[in-house]
């Protein structure tokens, strides 16, 4: 409670110091209008039995006159006196029922003469406070009372048949009368007993009112001085605080903090002078490094125009090349295998610069699956040995039999690309030494230790290895390549395995160990993935030969390109230059799979899949594009694309998704001809 006040907003608590005042006014208004009610109502109740006791005096009285003189307006009288305890009667036993009439219950106290303004009061004391025991023996006081009155009623007839006689039996008459006087004495013990009881109530509930009203009052100065004391003691303490603080501030003090004692104006306003002194203070401190960051970038974009220029220099060379007809084959297949190398090169340093981007945007997906340990260092250790070779260094791996036969869950590609670098790193920095990657496992963690006798890291350089960019020679006459992405790619992709990279040790002149580390999820069962042989690999493509494809492209060369592919197993291709074209070659003829760009002039690949998937078509549509992200594969499956290819195009994942695509285009249409 102390931290809702604490927290709510200045105008807030004036109004709850305001509106608390006036609440507890009204309260002990209604507490005063309350007693003063309550205390009226017991008035009307004490005069209704004060009538209801003097018109059975009067009765009683009548009836004594009746006896004496026998004239009949004195019984007449009787009668008319007993109408008014007779009426209270009435009301007293419908009260009395479950669910009253409160029209009778009114009927009656007016018979009783009791004031209407008062018969409301009386009603709601009784209903309300009959439980009391100062109220209960008033009413079984009056409820017995009432059982003399009927009496009292019986002995007024007795006499009127006596005296309607000829001959008058006086000694009848003489003990009717003692009667009548025995009941008169009960009914003004029950009289009395009525008002002593009802007195006793009046000063008790008194009392109770007085004591409620001084409580009320108590309460009201009490909160109203606490409420004020608490909200002008706080406003005092944080406009002296805002002072100070500004006061500083002013002085060049940026160190300087208020205290934040609530949520309310004046804690927002020092948060937003904390927050004006902390920026301030960074500012001054960024202008200094604004400088440095420029530097670097200006570094960067240096370095990366080198990279990517330089396998396009080669690229485009030796296609200038390879128009020279006095090349010879063999020197053509020379200088296809630099070009082929070099673009693989150039593809995978875009590939580090999207995957930094989609860890740093949050967008990197990956893919748990059942890895095979020793056919995926098997794998590895085939892929990077034609490297190893190039660079005249040894490469060896030590697989410790804590790993062997071991299968455990992780994204497969990606940990292969942290490895892949790692060693490309370790070969790079390693000329004619070795190369050795040594894998175990300890307790529930894998790990990969790359360690290589070339140059080695200077301990200065050590802590800035794995910053975006950063090289350990980033001068123009450096003797390395690269971009500097590669260890703190390899670092962030660690991370989102579950895992780390670390520089392990490193002394130049001595090599370095890098080492990765990832859980160890272990599945209990996965069969070992199976290497297709070439003859596989044929038999497999052999299922394209006759696939009928429209390929929707405006680049002639992709079109020559993914013809030549496509050609080469056997697939007739049509082309369409724009969706617009597309969409009329699909009216003209059936095929089985197309093949659509998504950015092209006129109507791109978007809208053109979206139209053929309203006109009804249902065959396979095969995403191409160069966006690589996440979410424009989600765009191309959400327009109606059955899958999604990225380009550059890869010969074998186009030939896999042709024939995965065919296969299950060939199962629909067996289910559709059986039902």
């Amino acid at each position: 409670m102390f931290k809702f006040w604490k927290n709510l907003s200045v105008v807030k608590k004036l109004y709850v110091v305001v509106g608390g005042m006036a609440l507890l006014i009204a309260i002990e208004l209604g507490t005063l209008v309350f007693a003063l009610s309550t205390l009226s109502s017991v008035r009307a109740f004490v005069g209704g039995e004060g009538l209801w006791s003097k018109a059975q005096k009067n009765a009683i009285h009548s009836l004594s006159s009746y006896i004496f003189t026998k004239e009949q307006h004195y019984y007449d009288d009787f009668h008319k006196y007993m109408q008014i305890p007779l009426g209270d009667r009435k009301a007293r036993l419908e009260l009395m029922k479950p669910n009253p009439d409160l029209n009778e219950v009114r009927a009656g106290f007016i018979q009783g003469e009791i004031h209407p303004d008062d018969i409301p009061g009386v009603i709601r004391m009784l209903q309300r406070f009959g439980h009391i025991s100062y109220i209960q023996r008033a009413v079984v006081a009056w409820t017995h009372a009432d059982e003399k009155l009927k009496v009292l009623i019986q002995k007024a007839e007795e006499l009127r048949v006596i005296f309607s006689k000829n001959n008058v039996d006086q000694e009848q008459v003489r003990k009717i009368l003692a009667e009548i006087d025995v009941l008169n004495e009960q009914l003004t013990a029950y009289e009395t007993e009525f008002s002593s009881v009802l007195g006793e109530g009046s000063r008790w509930l008194e009392n109770i009112l007085m004591m409620l009203l001084v409580l009320a009052v108590i309460t009201i100065e009490g909160t109203g001085l606490f409420l004020t004391f608490s909200f002008a003691k706080g406003l005092n303490r944080s406009l002296l605080e805002l002072n100070h603080a500004t006061r500083e501030i002013g002085q060049g003090n940026l160190g300087i903090t208020v205290p934040v004692h609530s949520q309310d104006e004046l804690g927002q306003l020092a948060q937003s002078i904390n927050k004006m002194s902390h920026d301030l203070d960074v500012n001054i401190s960024q202008r200094l490094l604004a400088e440095n960051a420029n530097q670097v970038k200006t570094l960067f974009l240096a370095n990366m125009s080198h990279e990517i220029r330089t396998p396009l220099g080669i690229i485009l060379g030796m296609t200038d090349i390879l128009k020279d007809p006095q090349v010879s084959d063999e020197e053509k297949r020379k200088y296809l295998d630099v070009m082929e190398s070099t673009g693989h090169n150039l593809a995978r340093l875009i590939n580090d610069i999207l995957d930094i981007t989609k860890v740093e945007a949050g967008h990197l997906e990956v893919e748990f699956t059942g890895v095979h340990m020793d056919a995926f260092i098997e794998e590895l250790n085939s892929m990077m040995h034609v490297k190893a070779l190039k660079t005249g260094s040894m490469l060896r791996f030590e697989v410790l039999a804590s790993v062997r036969n071991l299968v455990i869950a992780t994204d497969r590609n990606r940990l292969k690309q942290i490895l892949v670098n790692l060693i490309n790193n370790a070969l790079k920095f390693t000329h004619d030494g070795t190369v050795q990657v040594t894998v175990g496992a300890i307790h529930d963690e894998m790990f990969f230790e790359v360690s290589d006798t070339g140059i080695g890291i200077p301990l200065e350089q050590q802590g800035k290895l794995f910053q975006n960019f950063f090289q350990v020679d980033a001068s123009s006459t450096r003797q390395y390549e690269g971009t500097g992405l590669g260890l703190v790619l390899s670092k962030k992709l660690a991370k989102s395995l579950g895992g780390d990279v670390i520089l392990k040790r490193s002394a130049p002149g001595e090599g370095s160990v890098f080492r990765l580390t990832i859980p160890q999820r272990e599945i209990a069962k996965a069969e070992k993935p199976a290497v297709k042989t070439p003859q596989e690999v044929e038999a497999m493509t052999e299922q394209l030969r006759g696939l009928d494809v429209l390929v929707v492209d405006d680049s002639e060369d992709n079109q020559v390109l993914i013809e030549h592919y496509l050609k080469k197993r056997g697939v007739l291709c049509e082309f369409a230059n724009d969706g617009t074209v597309a969409l009329q070659k699909t009216v003209d003829k059936e095929f089985d799979v197309i093949l659509m760009d998504m950015q092209m002039p006129r109507m791109d690949g978007y809208q053109a899949t979206r139209e053929l998937r309203e006109r009804g078509y249902k065959g396979p549509i095969v995403a191409l594009t160069a966006h690589a992200m996440k979410e424009d594969r989600e765009r191309c499956i959400n327009v109606g694309c059955n899958d999604y290819l990225t380009k550059p195009i890869e010969s074998e994942k186009l030939y896999e998704t042709l024939i995965h695509l065919t296969q299950v285009q060939t199962q629909r249409n067996t289910l559709a001809k059986a039902k």
